[in-house]
């Protein structure tokens, strides 16, 4: 408390706030609720702060290469401009920078605490496991890091990266050489050591600290992804829509939002073509889940124009769990639940019928996932859903429009329908019963 104080009345935060860097922050003098927020060891709290609400918590696994080095830079201009203000972070995690109005931000102010002269950067190993090699993992293998992130919360360990990592990349440039190879030695030798003794607390002057965040930013900002382009990311334009198809959806769309959605969640949206019609449409924030890397980062470089446009990497199929100390760190997808409305379309066959999930299942879903909704059912005679089914056997007896109407009538009222003029496909807006 004292540090963190310290730090406020020298206008460290707000300096830090104005430069868009860290999440607004206000400082409640006095709070009737203090006494109510106690800590994990019941402790009382010294002053409560204010921010503004952030609108979807996503998570690094969930980001896109592109977000994921968006927050690396973000993170570092932090530390630097933090620097000059003779303050430093207590740590280098990705998990404490969310997505605010647009832009990655720091939302952990509590991190921050005055500069020590001579001090090491504390968080270096952590924003190399974290960031930096979840980054080299794709740019120099050709790898998507979101497995990796999500089966670890700590992120990617030194010796891995070693052997997953190209060789003539880690010895023959010198950042590759620094931050991976040594480094991976490094900590393999402190591992090792059996002495007992504690080792002196190295020491490294500002200078030299302002010149590793500088070098490391420079190199980042250079990272491009070497990963194979997929299937799916011209699906916006090469897919078996009608041009008069399109604009109905869009109409359709932008009816049922005006109706009152301040946050829409995008299901399978792709590139977030029918989440900038939500946004169109009056809707603040529109989150665009979708497996398909290549299609969210299309999404990504419409955030700069639409800030309310969201990405998020979620395979519908498997989304994300909770996870973490007593599964309450992260929380799953179920548990960041608070959509005013969810658009499900050209989605339903892909589950139904791409991964088998009963059409009453997915129905329930849907439904449970806000308390409006659009969703589009796709008949089997789409030629979508035949090249779908002639690689397998049709089992999917109950994936009729009758059937799935049924379904969703159990769990929600349908208010509005209307036939698409090409191959048969039916949107259907609904209501879930109260």
């Amino acid at each position: 408390m004292p540090a963190f104080q310290a730090l406020w009345e020298k206008g460290v935060h707000r300096a830090l706030i104005e430069q868009g860097l860290m999440i607004e922050t206000r400082w409640l003098a006095e709070s009737a609720s203090a006494g109510q927020l106690l800590g994990a060891r019941g402790e009382v709290p010294g002053c409560v702060l204010e921010h503004p609400r952030v609108a979807f918590f996503s998570y690094p696994y969930e980001w896109t290469f592109a977000q994921l080095k968006a927050a690396a830079l973000a993170h570092l201009d932090l530390q630097i401009a933090a620097l000059e203000l003779d303050a430093a972070l207590s740590d280098a995690t990705p998990y404490n920078m969310q997505s605010v109005g647009g832009r990655m931000q720091l939302i952990d102010v509590l991190s921050l605490r005055p500069y020590q002269d001579g001090e090491m950067w504390v968080g270096y190993n952590q924003f190399c496991r974290l960031f930096l090699l979840p980054l080299l993992l794709e740019a120099w293998s050709g790898v998507p890091f979101q497995p990796l992130l999500r089966g670890s919360l700590d992120g990617m360990r030194l010796a891995d990266a070693v052997r997953m990592l190209p060789a003539r990349k880690r010895w023959l440039t010198i950042n590759g050489l620094m931050h991976v190879t040594l480094h991976a030695s490094q900590e393999l030798s402190h591992s090792r050591a059996r002495t007992g003794k504690v080792a002196a607390r190295p020491t490294m002057p500002k200078s030299r600290y302002r010149a590793l965040l500088t070098e490391l930013r420079v190199w980042i900002n250079a990272l491009t992804s070497r990963r194979p382009k997929t299937f799916w990311d011209d699906y916006a334009v090469d897919n078996s829509y009608a041009r008069d198809d399109r604009l109905q959806k869009e109409e359709f769309v932008a009816d049922f939002v005006s109706r009152g959605a301040s946050t829409v969640w995008d299901l399978g949206g792709n590139s977030g073509d029918y989440s900038l019609v939500a946004l169109r449409a009056g809707a603040r924030h529109a989150v665009v889940f979708d497996s398909d890397l290549d299609a969210l980062e299309i999404a990504f470089q419409r955030q700069h124009d639409h800030p309310g446009l969201q990405p998020v990497v979620m395979d519908c199929g498997d989304p994300s769990p909770a996870l973490g100390w007593q599964q309450r760190e992260r929380g799953g997808l179920a548990e960041r639940v608070h959509a005013d409305a969810v658009l499900a379309l050209a989605l339903t066959h892909h589950l139904a019928i791409g991964r088998n999930i009963p059409p009453r299942s997915l129905a329930h879903w849907l439904v449970s996932l806000a308390p409006r909704g659009v969703v589009e059912f796709v008949p089997k005679a789409d030629p979508m859903v035949q090249r779908m089914l002639a690689v397998r056997e049709d089992v999917f007896h109950d994936f009729t429009e009758q059937a799935f109407l049924a379904y969703l009538e159990e769990v929600a009222q349908v208010q509005q329908t209307r036939r698409l003029k090409t191959g048969g496909r039916l949107l259907i807006a609904y209501q879930r019963h109260t």
